[in-house]
């Protein structure tokens, strides 16, 4: 007779625990060539569970940010079965210098993404940075190779392109896997000329055809479009990438493709949400992600629409939204955007607008977040460029900690701002006041002077702080957006 033993419940407790601790110690970190300045290191998740070997590689290029900056948010994500490893900065001097190529390597060899092995060849990479990845990549036994890549225009409008495609290798599994991530991707895109297409194969001398070539893998090349934001191109990646781990039973049906952080809070760094999509123009995007990603404590991550729409903001303590059109930024992210992002501030996050970002959280637009208790005084919003003097408030004194004069600082066509008597909303607070205008384009002149150039006030638990003019895009007083920045997130 065969003798079952119940354990108690406590000890089966214990031995969960033990089973999570035991997979989470699977997941580790190798660096590759270390020891050379462009040592880069490779994310290892083993379930523990029998499955595929999935290899992830990004950043080949150096002028193809999407491709690193999706697969840092992927390698984050828990898998059911198999090996997933991702290499999210392949060409790290390439990548410093944004050059599609190596720098200081011989221009035969700079193309990172030519020296790998070719078809029919027997022969070895070309340079270290190729010897070094590819003795790594086969060192993990790949089932599955992919290589995120991006272009410069959209295949079905400039053929001489291979942006937005899927370049598949000859497996009929790879064609397979195709076919779903086409599916996935094309759902998500109205504009029949910026859907993706299927090419192939991969090119000879690449990652991805050398490992389909030599080690038979499948292999997938995933190009994204440079024209478009990078947090859309982003997302594209990782959408097509989570549909390929949901075909391989890799990953849980309902794990959501815009989990942009891990799991684990990021200790000792405050997260930052940069918009970066429709409604956006000008400098303001890369002015602002250059001068906070400086910053050690801040993480900067790039956000659209769908992540928005999605909740995504729920672990961030601070979003940005900067200039373009304020109305072009509510229109893109619709009704429900705008009340996810509400959400988010009430609930203690922090929301920094700067020009059409000031115009978005006022509560006199229909198309307006409704964030802090302002309206603009003139219906002519068109008031021209120019330096203006501002002249910090007491309250503005001790959140920026400057004590002198008036401050010289590039305005161009901001709100200005006025009470607008919500019933909802606390009165917003001037931290500075415009001393000098601007009144081109048939304006009202003299109206400008004396009204908040920068304005802060509470929605829900979260705190809310509008630029009209553009201090990140002013010679010295970049520093008056990162404190703003700070500031709005202190309510986390």
């Amino acid at each position: 007779m065969r003798v079952v033993r119940v354990l108690p419940a406590a000890l089966l407790l214990l031995l969960a625990i033990g089973s999570a601790a035991a997979r989470e110690a699977r997941t580790r970190t190798v660096t590759i060539a270390p020891g050379e300045t462009w040592a880069t290191p490779a994310y290892v998740r083993d379930s523990g569970l029998s499955g595929p070997s999935v290899v992830i590689v990004a950043g080949m290029h150096g002028n193809e940010p999407a491709s690193t900056y999706a697969a840092a948010q992927i390698r984050h994500w828990p898998i059911r079965r198999g090996r997933l490893t991702v290499i999210p900065r392949a060409n790290v001097d390439a990548l410093e210098a944004y050059k599609r190529r190596t720098p200081g390597v011989d221009k035969s060899r700079g193309d990172l993404n030519r020296n790998f092995p070719r078809a029919d060849r027997d022969e070895q990479p070309r340079g270290k940075r190729a010897r070094a990845l590819w003795l790594f990549l086969r060192s993990m036994r790949p089932d599955w190779v992919v290589d995120l890549h991006e272009g410069s225009d959209f295949h079905r409008v400039n053929k001489k392109s291979v942006g937005s495609s899927v370049i598949t290798g000859k497996s009929a599994e790879a064609q397979t896997a195709a076919t779903f991530l086409l599916d996935a991707v094309n759902a998500t895109i109205s504009k029949s000329s910026r859907r993706f297409v299927r090419l192939g194969p991969p090119v000879d001398g690449g990652i991805a055809r050398a490992a389909a070539e030599h080690l038979g893998a499948k292999a997938l090349l995933l190009e994204t479009t440079w024209t478009q934001p990078r947090s859309l191109r982003a997302r594209q990646h990782r959408l097509m990438v989570h549909r390929l781990l949901l075909h391989l039973g890799m990953i849980a049906h309902d794990f959501p493709i815009d989990t942009l952080l891990p799991a684990k809070p990021l200790q000792g760094q405050t997260v930052v949400g940069l918009y970066d999509a429709g409604g956006t123009g000008g400098n303001g995007v890369p002015y602002i992600w250059k001068q906070l990603r400086r910053r050690e404590d801040l993480h900067v991550l790039r956000v659209g629409p769908p992540e928005i729409r999605a909740g995504a903001l729920a672990g961030f303590d601070v979003v940005i939204f900067p200039g373009g059109t304020g109305s072009g930024q509510g229109s893109a992210l619709g009704a429900s955007g705008r009340q996810a992002l509400k959400r988010f501030v009430e609930a203690g996050g922090g929301y920094v607008g700067v020009c059409a970002g000031a115009y978005l959280a006022c509560t006199s637009f229909s198309w307006g977040a409704k964030l802090l208790d302002a309206r603009t005084l003139s219906p002519k919003w068109r008031r021209g460029k120019g330096t203006l003097e501002v002249e910090l408030t007491e309250r503005g004194r001790e959140i920026f900690g400057v004590r002198k004069a008036p401050l010289k600082v590039l305005f161009h066509n901001g709100p200005v701002l006025g009470p607008a008597g919500s019933e909802t909303l606390p009165d917003f607070e001037p931290l500075a006041l415009f001393r000098t205008e601007v009144a081109q384009n048939g304006t009202p002149k003299g109206l400008q002077v004396g009204t908040p150039a920068i304005a802060s006030g509470l929605c829900g638990e979260g705190r809310v702080i509008v630029f009209s003019p553009h201090p990140e895009q002013t010679k010295g007083l970049e520093w008056l957006l990162e404190r703003g920045v700070r500031w709005a997130a202190g309510a986390r």
